[in-house]
Order: structure tokens, then C-alpha cells, then sequence
């Protein structure tokens, strides 16, 4: 759970407001010490604390976009995705080319299962920003739309931008796997499992893909060694269930491909 803000903060922060308020010829000042001081306590963990100072930055006179930007970023990775796209919207409105904003708006709605738009956002954000995490977070959009051959190819871009990012590839190789392309999907993974930065997570996935990809034979020997024996067998049996989802766009909702944040 995030850290309470501790008093002596919040009475820092009440007077900033308050400085702000009393002052408004120093307004940039005030605006600049509470992006400061909501930073400091993003960092410590404390979101909550820090979304409302982002909030009264966003608030204060002039048009300030980093704000509500930021203030996207932390209701998001709060789970707030609601209250995270408006933020973004709100950052959007003052500036039509922040890629940030246009990258966590298409992020906060596919949080919320608002494919078509999520899809809409990241298209326009992996387009013109073309980074890994705009390519990837479309792949996931269009793959839990049902879309495997697109979701294919924004990962494709995603994976040639940072090859090292193991999610993508997990992504990828789940990709394949509900589009039926189970050699492929196997090709790979298969760098996956070989890594030593692999994370339970990705031998999760690994797993996934190889039952999905019609060769359970082989998951006796897979590398899971970050996970036990009652937890393979959970996830073994995770996996056959998946398989036997006979619409794809079902099977993607149960997968729990990584989006990054």
C-alpha cells in the first residue's frame, strides 16, 4: 500500500497552495514547487498524495499540460484509469502533440476494455512516437480485439525497437499461438526460456505457448525453475482450459499479456 503522507509534508503543501492562491503574481514559482514536491512523492510511493498536487498544479493559472500529464501517469499506475484519461484528455486539449499523453490515453482505455478507442490512441501514438511501448500496448489492444495477424505485426515493430524487452517477445509468441502458428510461436519464445533474465512471469508465458502451440509433451522440460511444482501444475492446467476456449478473442482475455507499466 502506498505511504501516508507524513504531516510536515502536507502542511508544506498547504502553504504552497496557499502561496499560491495569496500571490498570484509568483504563480509560476508556486506552480513549479508543487510539480516538485508531487515528483518527490511519486517517487517515495505515496500516489495518492501526489495526484492531488498534480491536480492543484494542473489547476493553477496558465495552461500547463506536463501536469495533467502527470497527473495521468499516476492515477494509471494507481489503477485510477477512469480518472487517468481524463487526465490525459485534459493534456491532450492544451497539447495535441504531447506523445505521452496520447500513449497513456490509449493505455488507460484499453485498461478499461475500451478497445476500439485504445486502438484509435495507440495507433497514433506508435505511428508517430514509434516506441516499443506504443507498438506493444497495440498488440495487446488488437489481439484482445480478436485481431491476431495485426496484433502480430505491432508487436513485430515493438520487438525490432528493443529486442531485449522479453514481454514483447512473450507477446508475440502469443500471438502466434491464437493465430495458429504454432512453429513460430515456439521459434519465438524459445529466447525466452534460453534468457537469464527471464521473470516467473515469462516462464508463465512460456508455459502458455507451449501447450497453446500443441506441444504439452515438451513442458517437462522447460526451464521453470523460478516455479514450483504445485505451480506448474496449476498452470498447466490453466493452460489446457485456454486451449479449449474455442473463440480466440476469448482465449486473449485469459492470457495476461504485459502491457509495461
Amino acid at each position: 500500500m502506498p505511504k501516508r503522507l507524513p504531516s510536515t509534508l502536507l502542511l508544506i503543501a498547504s502553504t504552497l497552495l496557499g502561496a499560491c492562491t495569496s500571490q498570484p503574481h509568483n504563480a509560476d514559482e508556486g506552480y513549479d514547487r508543487l510539480m516538485h514536491l508531487a515528483g518527490d512523492l511519486q517517487q517515495r510511493g505515496d500516489a495518492a498524495s501526489a495526484a492531488a498536487l498534480y491536480q492543484n498544479a494542473a489547476q493553477q493559472p496558465g495552461r500547463h499540460p506536463e501536469a495533467w500529464q502527470k497527473l495521468g501517469d499516476t492515477t494509471l499506475a494507481a489503477g485510477d484509469a477512469r480518472a487517468a484519461e481524463r487526465a490525459y484528455q485534459q493534456a491532450l486539449e492544451l497539447q495535441p502533440d504531447n506523445l505521452d499523453a496520447l500513449l497513456g490515453l490509449g493505455s488507460a482505455q484499453l485498461r478499461q476494455g475500451k478497445l476500439e478507442r485504445a486502438v484509435t490512441s495507440l495507433t497514433q501514438a506508435a505511428e508517430r512516437g514509434n516506441s516499443a511501448d506504443a507498438w506493444n500496448r497495440l498488440g495487446i489492444a488488437q489481439i484482445l480485439r480478436g485481431q491476431a495477424a495485426a496484433a502480430q505485426g505491432a508487436f513485430s515493430k515493438g520487438l525490432a525497437l528493443a529486442p531485449d524487452n522479453l514481454d514483447t517477445r512473450c507477446n508475440l509468441a502469443l500471438a502466434y499461438a491464437l493465430g495458429g502458428q504454432a512453429q513460430r510461436a515456439l521459434d519465438t519464445v524459445r529466447v525466452v526460456g534460453q534468457s537469464p533474465r527471464a521473470l516467473p512471469r515469462h516462464q508463465r508465458n512460456e508455459l502458455l505457448v507451449t501447450v497453446l502451440a500443441g506441444r504439452e509433451q515438451d513442458v517437462a522440460g522447460l526451464p521453470l525453475d523460478d516455479l514450483s511444482a504445485s505451480e506448474r501444475q496449476t498452470l498447466l492446467n490453466e493452460a489446457r482450459r485456454i486451449k479449449t476456449i474455442p473463440d480466440a478473442q476469448a482465449q486473449a482475455r485469459e492470457l495476461g499479456l504485459v502491457d509495461g507499466r
